[in-house]
């Protein structure tokens, strides 16, 4: 991976638990994570999850250096923030080669 690609800062977000309330609850939400260096690249095209039976819009390729939890992590427990725009992942990240080195996030705009 050429480190020149990676020239977007993406603020990565995770799904937990947050501070206790005063009535006691701990409500879900969406926590800020790091900020990581990323290429983003804005693309149009559908995809078909045919065991699924879903269609998705794919609007963006996000690629940055491995991270194992990244690399672990599903649509449900992280999405990533690139300016404006939310970004929810499609299905699993994608390890490049199979060496630890990148990742390739499908992404769709959140809505």
């Amino acid at each position: 991976m050429q480190a020149g690609k990676l020239r977007h800062q993406v603020t990565l977000e995770w799904w937990g638990k947050s501070e206790r309330t005063d009535s006691g609850a701990t409500p879900s939400e969406w926590q800020p994570g790091t900020t990581v260096w990323a290429e983003v690249e804005q693309l149009r095209g559908r995809t078909l999850f045919a065991a699924q039976e879903a269609n998705a819009e794919t609007t963006a390729r996000i690629r940055l250096r491995y991270r194992a939890d990244i690399a672990a992590a599903t649509g449900k427990t992280l999405r990533l923030r690139h300016g404006d725009i939310t970004y929810q992942l499609e299905g699993r990240p994608i390890d490049m080669g199979g060496r630890r080195r990148e990742l390739e996030l499908m992404c769709h705009e959140w809505v």
